[in-house]
């Protein structure tokens, strides 16, 4: 029998009357997003991709702004709660794997939003989640990346692994232009801190 992947744990495992019990469920959209979304205003005949989706609330705000929205994540209760807390949605939720994403979805979206997914994965796979999620950029398309990070001179530990400014230029090694990023210290003596950035192709 196939070992259940630490996500899937949590998921299955969570009191499901209190969504919130989960340690990273805010249950509403991620706020730099929203507030990236407000001011780009909607669109239509776009696609979106939301890695690692978990309860949905960044997908419905994606929905919300006119796109066409995929969503995935590797935990098949995560999938089931966001269909049943979202039941009128017209996203389409998915279990997949970040690690296996088929032919077909590269360079295939308008936008992609990469929410605190890579910080959550091995350390060692960094360059390589971060070359598969700039390849699902579409021409001219969008990745808006919120993660926590950290200092260079931090070692905050894990997991989640925060990651440090450097990082955070492996997507122009892979092609995209970083438009703007945006960290928030909240006057917190010592990591993680509150982070995204916006890259285009």
């Amino acid at each position: 029998m196939e070992k259940k992947n630490f996500f899937e744990s949590v998921y299955e495992n969570a009191d499901h009357d209190d969504l919130s019990s989960i340690p990273w469920a805010t249950l509403a959209p991620n706020i730099y997003l929203e507030k990236h979304l407000s001011k780009q205003g909607p669109v239509s005949g776009k696609k979106a991709l939301v890695i690692g989706c978990g309860l949905g609330d960044d997908a419905l705000i994606l929905e919300k702004h006119g796109y066409e929205v995929e969503a995935l994540d590797i935990s098949p209760s995560a999938i089931a709660l966001a269909k049943k807390r979202h039941p009128d949605s017209r996203v389409d939720f998915h279990v997949g794997d970040i690690y296996k994403m088929p032919e077909s979805s590269v360079g295939r979206y308008d936008f992609v939003y990469e929410g605190l997914t890579i910080q959550s994965l091995p350390p060692a796979d960094r360059e390589k989640l971060v070359g598969i999620i700039a390849s699902l950029v579409a021409k001219e398309g969008e990745l808006f990346v919120y993660a926590h990070s950290q200092d260079d001179t931090d070692s905050y530990g894990g997991p989640p692994w925060p990651l440090y400014a450097d990082e955070f230029m492996l997507f122009e090694k892979e092609g995209l232009e970083q438009v703007y990023l945006e960290k928030e210290k909240e006057s917190k003596p010592v990591a993680p801190y509150r982070c995204c950035a916006l890259y285009r192709k």
